[in-house]
């Protein structure tokens, strides 16, 4: 038994030492930090690094000269033994090294794009997963603070039962909302769970505290200089184009002639022997037209797709500085207004509850009315926090803004 038990502790300890998930406690980390920290190290932005890398190579790879030389050796013997070794060499005459080095450069672009691209929709993800864990966090903590209301109000409705100042209805009332209120805590516990998957998928790691979001109520939205045409999908769009404009060209001397230069040298018998030759391909049945046309009407493809993604942007920008300022007025409106006046009735009813001016069943409804208003503010808070991310995406302006927060 001993033994067994043992086996069971190290294999135990072996399984949390080759977990891929971490959970260790920890302190709170400040968001530019941690935003960092996540990036850098996702398997995503890594993957795009090591095709960015690939694209470079290929580019110097397409740079190279694209034919080597040959060497060729002859042995002959008839009446005369003949011997004779040659060296060859085509001749790059239309540019085909600069057309493949300019796709190549122009294939960078796109790989470079499609790492910005990369990092960008992992920082996105990251800052709308934040704002959905501090949501749930939020409307947890609620759903405790009607838990804790709902117990103080059953105690107080049994107090005044057994004075006999109430009836038995009140307190099966009372008992209904703290059970509905203990439903609600377990639904909100879950719903945190869920929101915190998505933060453990991208940090890779399991917290016990995440970063909050940072305060924007207030941030000086016009200081933001917006630029359709830097967003990470019209660079990629942009870089594209190029890259099937340079392919016109690759392909236009795809079927060119390049001249092969030979020289032999030798013996014939007891002469020397030395001949030059030069050959040169026929572009007959094949002269290339077809894939030029083709590479041509890429190109010309790409051009309405740079135009379609520019209008896109536009509008998608458009739509979110309005949503921008529409949900900053209505958090103003909620905090400066709305929220202090639920506080103020919030107190009202619990003294008229003490006082029992009030029944238990208008109590709950009253109840339930406040703390609905309270989560739609919660919910007002997280528009907020989506509405300012849609922006800085929309303009062009997410990266500088979390360079800004360090």
């Amino acid at each position: 038994m001993l033994n067994i038990n043992r086996a069971a502790t190290a294999l135990a300890l072996a399984v949390t030492a080759l977990a891929p998930m971490t959970s260790v406690a920890q302190q709170p980390q400040h968001l530019s930090v941690f935003i960092d920290q996540t990036i850098n190290l996702h398997p995503a932005v890594r993957a795009a690094e090591k095709n960015l890398s690939k694209a470079k190579a290929s580019a110097s790879a397409a740079g190279q000269y694209p034919y080597n030389p040959e060497l060729s050796a002859g042995y002959e013997e008839a009446a005369e033994k003949t011997k004779e070794f040659g060296l060859s060499q085509t001749i790059d005459v239309w540019g085909r090294r600069s057309s493949a080095e300019a796709l190549g450069f122009a294939e960078i672009e796109i790989a470079r794009a499609e790492y910005d691209l990369v990092r960008t929709d992992l920082l996105e993800a990251l800052l709308r997963s934040l704002g959905a864990n501090r949501k749930q966090t939020a409307l947890l903590r609620l759903a405790e603070k009607r838990l804790d209301l709902s117990v103080r109000f059953l105690n107080l409705t049994g107090k005044f039962a057994a004075a006999g100042d109430i009836g038995r209805a009140d307190v099966l009332t009372a008992e209904v909302g703290r059970s509905n209120a203990v439903l609600q805590v377990a639904a909100a516990k879950a719903a945190v769970a869920d929101a915190q998957t998505a933060l453990i998928a991208l940090a890779g790691e399991q917290r016990t505290v995440w970063p909050k979001p940072v305060e924007i109520v207030g941030s000086a939205f016009d200081a933001l200089s917006p630029d359709v045409e830097k967003t990470p999908e019209m660079v990629m769009t942009r870089a594209t184009l190029n890259a099937s404009k340079a392919g016109i060209d690759v392909a236009g001397k795809l079927w060119l002639p390049d001249p092969t230069v030979g020289v032999r040298v030798g013996k014939d018998g007891d002469s020397s022997l030395f001949g030059v030759s030069l050959s040169v391909p026929l572009p007959v049945w094949n002269r290339g037209s077809a894939e030029k046309i083709a590479a041509s009407e890429d190109a010309a493809s790409k051009e309405f797709l740079v135009a379609e993604t520019r209008r896109r942007l536009n509008a998608r920008l458009a739509t979110a500085e309005v949503n921008l300022r529409s949900a900053s007025e209505a958090v103003t409106h909620w905090r400066s207004i709305a929220q202090p006046t639920v506080a103020r009735q919030e107190a009202l009813l619990n003294r008229l509850s003490e006082a029992r001016e009030i029944g238990a069943l208008e109590y709950l409804q009253q109840l339930d009315r406040l703390l609905e208003t309270e989560a739609l503010g919660i919910e007002l808070e997280q528009s907020l926090w989506s509405a300012w991310i849609d922006r800085l995406r929309a303009g062009a302006n997410l990266l500088a803004w979390v360079e800004e927060l360090k």
